[in-house]
Formats: C-alpha cells, sequence, structure tokens
C-alpha cells in the first residue's frame, strides 16, 4: 500500500534527519535519503525544494525553541536589578537553558559543528549581532528604569563576545557526550553564577 503524503513527509524527514546527524549537511546525500525513507527523489521534490530546505525543516524545531527561549530571555520580566540578587530569577533562567539541551542534544551539535554549506552555517554570526543589538537595547533600557542604581557601561564588542561565548556554552554541553542532566545542569548553574556576578560589576550594581 502506497503511503500518503504525511506519510511520506515524515518518512523523508525521519531518514534526513538521521543521515545529517551522522554526516552533517555537506556530505548528506539527497539519493540515500530517498533509499532510507522508500520515497523516490523526484518525490522528495515535490516536498522539499532542495537539500538545504529539507535541513532547516530538520533543524526547525530546534531553530523554533531557540526563538522561543531568545523571546523570554530578552522580555520586560529580566528587565530588572532583581535578576542579579533574587534567587528565583536565576533558577527561572537555568530551568530555560536547561531546556535546549534536554530536548535538542543532538540537534545542537549539528546546527552548531556541521551545518557548513548550508544556509544555517553563519548561524553563530547571525546570533551574536541579533543578540547584541538585544544587549545593547537592554542596558539603554535598565538605565532609563534605574538612572540612580545602573551606572555602568558596557561596550558593543564585549555583548558580541558573550554572545558568542553562550553559544559556545551550548557547543561545549553538546560535544561531551558523558555529561549527564545533572552535570549539565551544574555547569550551567557555575556559568549563570559567575556570568551574574560579571554583569552586576560591569553595571555598576
Amino acid at each position: 500500500m502506497a503511503q500518503s503524503k504525511t506519510q511520506n513527509h515524515a518518512s523523508i524527514l525521519q531518514a534526513a534527519r538521521a543521515e545529517f546527524l551522522e554526516r552533517g549537511f555537506q556530505d548528506t546525500s539527497m539519493r540515500t535519503i530517498a533509499r532510507l525513507s522508500g520515497v523516490t527523489l523526484s518525490n522528495i521534490y515535490n516536498y522539499f525544494r532542495d537539500k538545504d530546505t529539507l535541513f532547516r525543516a530538520v533543524l526547525q524545531p530546534l531553530l523554533d525553541a531557540f526563538e522561543d527561549l531568545l523571546a523570554r530571555h530578552n522580555s520586560d520580566y529580566y528587565l530588572t536589578t532583581d535578576v542579579y540578587s533574587m534567587k528565583s530569577y536565576q533558577e527561572h533562567m537555568l530551568n530555560e537553558f536547561m531546556r535546549l539541551p534536554q530536548h535538542f542534544r543532538a540537534e545542537l551539535r549539528l546546527l552548531l559543528f556541521h551545518a557548513a554549506g548550508s544556509s544555517l552555517e553563519h548561524f553563530r554570526d547571525d546570533f551574536c549581532e541579533r543578540q547584541t543589538r538585544e544587549g545593547i537595547r537592554y542596558i539603554r533600557l535598565m538605565k532609563e528604569r534605574y538612572p540612580d542604581r545602573v551606572t555602568g557601561d558596557v561596550s558593543p564588542f564585549f555583548l558580541r563576545t558573550v554572545s558568542s561565548l553562550w553559544l559556545t556554552v551550548m557547543g561545549e554541553i553538546v560535544r561531551h557526550d558523558e555529561l549527564s542532566e545533572a552535570d549539565i545542569e551544574r555547569f550551567l548553574s557555575e556559568y549563570l553564577a559567575f556570568g551574574t556576578a560579571g554583569w552586576k560589576a560591569l553595571l555598576g550594581l
């Protein structure tokens, strides 16, 4: 019995995910995906325009999770000096950061280390540029909200470097398969404690 369009779509994505995770974008063959999915190569192109479109479809849940995380992290919820002193904020941030390696460990490794040749190969640079702009906005709003408390100034290049560091942190987590969930939680707790102390000093709090 022939598969339905929904089944074909799911079979292609499943086969593509396995191949991309094993071989990366550049070394993955659409012919191999066709063979593994049971969908002819010509028919695959009825669902996905090209290999890059398929690659992005495989990573879309992770990309959506990134967008969701960034939207929450850049929201007014964190636009308070309480972020640097209240335990509840630190726990909330830790739980948010934990979601990516918990649910997308393999996909993060693919995105950060094996996306060369795809439209996502510059994800790190794009992310850093975006977060630099958000960092500049955040500091401006904090100074407006707390003119007598937030007295420090931070360079755009430092903000960009910190954004790159955050991706490096995620990259280190997903490169080490031996890390347990408890190990990751401890590591991220240490990273947040380190970062919180640094931001307090930089902002003059």
